[in-house]
């Protein structure tokens, strides 16, 4: 089960310092530019990453292939660079990708 989170700010913004140890954490395996995309657990609200220290990598929340982006993109199609954490409510996939090999960690909260 999906543990919830405990503690929001003013903005109902998730305070990530004062997280619970999610009972919910992913660990995925990326090979350099190589996209991977991972299944969201039902009721996950919140998605917290554990980037892989030194690399440029990224995310969308969709369930198709991505790349590190090597040009400009301002359609706004681009993916993200890999923040703290998001919102995933309501999403299903989140596809990653990394310019060196490494190991993501993915912590969700209800």
């Amino acid at each position: 089960m999906v543990r919830a989170v405990q503690g929001l700010d003013g903005f109902m913004n998730p305070l990530i310092g004062n997280l619970a140890p999610s009972d919910t954490i992913y660990a995925v395996e990326l090979m350099a530019n190589t996209s991977q995309q991972v299944a969201i657990p039902t009721g996950a609200n919140l998605v917290v990453f554990g980037a892989i220290p030194g690399a440029n990598q990224f995310v969308k929340f969709v369930n198709s292939a991505i790349s590190v982006p090597t040009t400009t993109i301002v359609d706004g199609s681009a993916p993200e660079r890999i923040p703290d954490s998001r919102n995933c409510a309501g999403k299903a996939y989140i596809s990653l990708v990394s310019d060196i090999s490494g190991v993501v960690t993915l912590a969700f909260y209800v």
